[in-house]
């Protein structure tokens, strides 16, 4: 018998794998599968999702700690996927397929992470008028949240994130480029 630890993170894993391979819908936002409207599956990026990103070499920060933000996440740190590298400072940069950033947040003031906010730029044509970013809101340990009200997970075209990321149009919808 497994562990409930090893029981733990095998969930997490298998969760990441079929939230990042396949359509879900986003929250109570809609009941349509959330899909690529080239009919492909939705673009996982490079790396993938890992709980490991802070040391997957397949990801970098540029800023050497948290800093508090503006946003409704609170105290943040943002990391990229590193194909990102050679465009962020421009002041305006469009961003490839497969980008993702990973935004860790602590909301509530107390010590530690407490959520993770995570896009991933899907193919053109996904959402065309929103930057064709798939938003994820995760748990520290990387588990795809349940939006509060119908219990769908929060992964798609979440509204509150695109109203909010609908301002940074110049950096390709990335709101924290600047932040070091």
């Amino acid at each position: 018998m497994l562990s409930l630890q090893k029981r733990f993170a095998m969930r997490s894993v298998i969760s990441s794998l079929l939230i990042l391979v396949t359509a879900v819908g986003c929250g109570s936002q809609s009941s349509e599968p959330d899909e690529s409207t080239d009919g492909g599956a939705l673009q996982a990026g490079p790396g993938a999702f890992t709980e490991d990103f802070r040391i997957n070499p397949d990801f970098a920060t540029r800023m050497a700690a948290p800093v508090v933000g503006t946003s409704p996440h609170g105290e943040v740190q943002i990391w990229y996927s590193t194909n990102i590298e050679s465009v962020l400072g421009d002041a305006t940069i469009t961003v490839l397929r497969g980008t993702v950033s990973i935004k860790t947040s602590n909301g509530d003031g107390v010590a530690g992470v407490d959520a993770l906010a995570v896009m991933i730029k899907q193919a053109p044509g996904y959402d065309p008028d929103n930057g064709d970013w798939l938003y994820e809101m995760r748990t520290p340990d990387g588990v795809v949240m349940n939006d509060p009200e119908s219990g769908m997970p929060m992964s798609g075209r979440i509204p509150m994130c695109i109203q909010c990321h609908r301002g940074y149009q110049e950096t390709d919808y990335l709101a924290g480029t600047s932040l070091r």
